[in-house]
């Protein structure tokens, strides 16, 4: 009998090991992606489907055309959204900035870009400023979370002559050349306030793999069907073990 107990304690112990979640892990960023967490103070994105990311260079212009097919970011179905920089090619002494907005004309106000960024997470902690393009329009102010003491919000002059320095730092200060960094890998923090997302309920892609409500149903689906085939071969193991002892009384 002790036998027994201890088999099967090692056989439930298996089989709860392999129910435990594959996505348990916190979700990291990549270097060949910038972030964004979606506005939930302040200026609240609400009602919206699409977020682009409009960059552009401070002596050649735009890279894509305002909201391009090009300039979509791919909704993560958490509050953050994500943009892909591997096929853009940035001048290593260039200076960017750049735009988060959706398809509802709400924007963020424009936001340095350095390739040290790459990888980093673009947040909004509720302040906003005026449209520096609309005098009579104002935008959420969107800073780095991890390079947000160097690579600040732009300077601006707006539409009405007016300075526009959100910070209160010293443009000499600022980086603002994109350089050569390689850019690096950081956690995805919880949102503080669950963001509403028009794309949270429709399936997506990523990297082949289909994803719905944040579950990757292809690893969802190798773990279920794992823990169901260890339950089966307990309850088999069981009735093996049970047939035996039942045997060896008569």
């Amino acid at each position: 009998m002790k036998r027994f107990i201890a088999v099967l304690f090692m056989i439930l112990l298996l089989a709860g090991a392999a129910l435990v979640p594959a996505a348990s892990a916190a979700e990291t960023t990549q270097p060949t992606y910038i972030y964004f967490e979606v506005p939930t103070q302040g200026v609240a994105w609400n009602n919206f489907k699409r977020v682009f990311c409009h960059i552009w260079s401070k002596t050649s212009g735009d890279i894509y055309s305002w909201q391009a097919k090009e300039e979509t970011c791919e909704d993560m179905g958490n509050g953050y959204w994500r943009y892909d920089l591997s096929g853009i090619s940035f001048d290593p002494e260039g200076e960017y900035s750049l735009i988060f907005s959706n398809e509802n004309g709400m924007q963020t106000y424009n936001l340095n870009i350095t390739a040290a960024c790459r990888g980093d997470i673009a947040y909004c902690k509720g302040d906003t400023c005026v449209n520096p393009v609309d005098g009579e329009k104002s935008c959420a102010v969107a800073r780095w979370r991890h390079h947000g003491d160097k690579v600040h919000p732009a300077i601006e002059v707006d539409s009405n002559g007016k300075t526009l320095n959100v910070d209160e730092v010293n443009a000499a200060e600022i980086d603002t050349v994109w350089g050569t960094a390689e850019g690096s890998s950081y956690e995805l923090p919880a949102l503080a306030t669950e963001a509403p997302s028009a794309e949270s309920t429709t399936a997506r892609t990523d990297d082949g793999e289909i994803v719905e409500d944040n579950i990757n149903t292809n690893v969802a689906t190798i773990w279920i069907v794992s823990g169901c085939a260890l339950v089966f071969i307990s309850v088999i193991v069981i009735v093996v073990i049970l047939a035996k002892k039942n045997k060896g009384e008569k």
